[in-house]
């Protein structure tokens, strides 16, 4: 009985997070404010100021949760990262954990994958908060007070129309307050990956969405399929990315992630890398940066041990 009141107790904590299109009036977030004017030059003094003398540590911005990233990836505020990848190597898994990572430097996020349930979405990331395969309902409980009012999923399955996914961000930044919001995934939004112009309007439309409401937004691009050697067997890059080359010159930054399935890896290399394909700003570096993957808390680690996100 302890663990049914438990469970039910649950439930009702998560479900204020969870948007439901059914209640929510699109119309109103459909079309983006007008935020263009003609802006004195004078006027534009201070925030130079803030910008330029600030060291690049000390630049606004969200890091990455490992410390090899450090002072080497600046994801800055009302930018387009997109995440790509093979099927099944983690980018998905990946941005969880980075969420869960902004959660915990004091960032709102929102969560819209419309490839699954959103039940799944909270379970995993709840498997990674707890970092063990079959959480409690103590350890439940917890993680559900650690996300308290700074998670929200959209529950969405199926394909969604591009406007209505930028109403979503829209509306998420205004009425909660969201600061960082991932779209899961390109492939499932209504854009003919072979209509090119449709694909660089989007992709147009959506960084124009991120700079207007401040949100950075974190778009999954699957990888086109390839024959023969050189699939999956490789990392990758931005010109495997499934569509036109327009979603990676429109990207502030570009991300890619691999894992390394090889059963005879040498013991002393990463099974997982982190490629950083493009990043715009004063932080610009690029490079392979080095995990593994804890298969029990689901998260990609610097050594053998998973990260703590609360006490």
């Amino acid at each position: 009985m302890a663990n049914a009141a438990a469970g039910i107790a649950f439930l009702d904590k998560i479900r204020p997070a969870v948007i439901d299109g059914d209640m929510i009036d699109w119309s109103r977030y459909m079309t983006a404010e007008d935020h263009s004017r003609i802006v004195p030059a004078e006027t534009l003094l201070q925030k130079a100021k803030d910008r330029l003398c600030l060291e690049p540590a000390h630049e606004p911005g969200l890091s990455l949760p490992w410390s090899k990233g450090e002072g080497k990836v600046l994801i800055r505020p009302g930018k387009l990262c997109v995440w790509s990848g093979w099927t099944h190597h983690g980018k998905t898994a990946l941005l969880k954990q980075l969420n869960l990572h902004a959660i915990r430097s004091g960032e709102k996020c929102l969560v819209a994958s419309m490839e699954e349930e959103v039940v799944d979405v909270f379970a995993d990331m709840a498997v990674m908060g707890a970092a063990k395969e079959t959480p409690s309902p103590r350890e439940l409980e917890r993680f559900a007070d650690f996300v308290l009012g700074k998670l929200w999923l959209y529950d969405q399955q199926g394909s969604v129309s591009a406007r209505r996914i930028q109403a979503v961000i829209r509306y998420a930044a205004k009425e909660l307050g969201v600061t960082q919001a991932v779209v899961d995934s390109l492939m499932m939004l209504q854009v003919d990956r072979d209509d090119y112009d449709a694909q660089k309007r989007f992709m147009t439309e959506l960084k124009a969405t991120a700079k207007d409401t401040g949100v950075t937004i974190h778009l999954v691009a699957h990888m086109r399929k390839r024959d023969g050697k050189g699939g999956d067997d490789s990392i990758g890059t931005v010109h495997d990315i499934a569509g036109g080359h327009d979603i990676g010159s429109i990207a502030d930054y570009i991300f890619i992630v691999w894992r390394d399935k090889r059963k005879e890896r040498p013991s002393h290399e990463p099974s997982a890398i982190l490629r950083v394909d493009k990043q715009r700003g004063r932080v610009n570096w690029t490079g392979n940066l080095g995990l593994n993957f804890h298969q029990t808390s689901r998260q990609f680690v610097e050594e053998h041990y998973p990260m703590s996100f609360y006490d």
